[in-house]
Parts: structure tokens; C-alpha cells; sequence
């Protein structure tokens, strides 16, 4: 009796620790924390993907209004033009990407931004950038 009950627990578990990412510090400054999902870095035509997650130490406004302490951003990066481009983004009520969505955004078409030496993502792209698969 005592094993199909664990089995069960932890099969219930799974779907807890699916979500939990890997995430690597990128960057700490007095807003929050940058990480990145070096497991989720694809190598694709015009450069590289990853999921990043911000986690602030204040609340912050989605497009929408909503308020949200962290989200989770896929980004193209080019390696070669230092560039970020924002594909789409998930906002989350508390740090670390937990607690129901407040909000998803995908976006067709947003404009690169150039990746400065010390900027914000300049941790992410060396990151990044550093490894593909």
C-alpha cells in the first residue's frame, strides 16, 4: 500500500518540477536579478534564443497596468551585431516566476536593441552567446 501512495505523490510532483528552470545568474544591479535558462539556448538563422527571467526587487507595470515582480522573456540574440530582440513575455505576480500569470505578450515584430558593454543583457548575451546547440 505504502509504494503505489508514493508512486502517486510523486507523479503529482512532476508537474511542479517541469517548470522549475535551471536559471543563471546574469546580472544583480539595484532594480533586480537577470538569469538565464542556458538549457533553453537554440541556435537558429539569425542567431540564438533563450528564455531569461527578470525578478525585481519592486513592483512593476505590464503594458496592461497589471503589477508583476517578475517576467519571463523569450529573446533573439544576434551574436555578431549585439543585438536583443524581444519575442514574447510572460509577467508574473511574484519573484522568481511564480504565482498565476498577469499577463503574456507575443510580439510579430519589435525592434532590435544594440547590447552595450555593462549594459543590462550584457551578461545574458555572454552567456548566451557563449554556448549553442
Amino acid at each position: 500500500m505504502r509504494r503505489p501512495a508514493a508512486l502517486l505523490l510523486s507523479l503529482l510532483c512532476l508537474p511542479l518540477t517541469a517548470q522549475a528552470a535551471p536559471w543563471t545568474k546574469a546580472r544583480t544591479d539595484k532594480d533586480g536579478t537577470l538569469y538565464v535558462d542556458k538549457a533553453s539556448i537554440r541556435k537558429v538563422e539569425a542567431g540564438r534564443k533563450a528564455w531569461t527571467l527578470e525578478s525585481f526587487r519592486k513592483p512593476q507595470s505590464a503594458p496592461d497596468g497589471k503589477q508583476y515582480l517578475s517576467v519571463r522573456a523569450q529573446q533573439l540574440y544576434d551574436c555578431e551585431a549585439r543585438t536583443v530582440t524581444l519575442q514574447s513575455q510572460l509577467f508574473y505576480p511574484e519573484p522568481m516566476a511564480k504565482g498565476e500569470i498577469v499577463g503574456t505578450y507575443k510580439f510579430e515584430a519589435f525592434d532590435a536593441e544594440t547590447v552595450e558593454p555593462g549594459s543590462r543583457y550584457d551578461g545574458a548575451m555572454k552567456l548566451i552567446c557563449g554556448r549553442a546547440r
